[in-house]
């Protein structure tokens, strides 16, 4: 099953792109903790922008289920700024998904 997919079903287009740039930044970090608080720069002028997609990444539940099992999950546990960063915690769930 392709979780890219599932995640681009459930989110509009500029969700999804925020979303790669987020598990990009979470990636990169290297630190193997991927369930852990991340923050990240956001520029001034792309505050308001930013909270809304934060908003609906944080709403969407993504379902997998098959013909006995079913899952179904969000992708961000938190969000919220700190120190003027964007900060966002992925849930363990999706946090697993990265590292696949």
């Amino acid at each position: 099953m392709q979780i890219n997919r599932l995640v681009e079903e459930a989110l509009g287009e500029s969700a999804v792109e925020l979303l790669n740039v987020l598990a990009a930044h979470v990636l990169a970090a290297g630190d193997g903790d991927r369930t852990g608080m991340q923050s990240m720069p956001v520029e001034q002028d792309d505050w308001n922008a930013t909270m809304v997609l934060m908003r609906e990444i944080f709403e969407a539940e993504i379902l997998v289920s098959g013909d006995d099992e079913w899952v179904c999950f969000r992708i961000l546990q938190s969000f919220g700024v700190n120190n003027g960063r964007l900060a966002y915690q992925f849930t363990p769930t999706f946090a697993k998904a990265l590292a696949g």
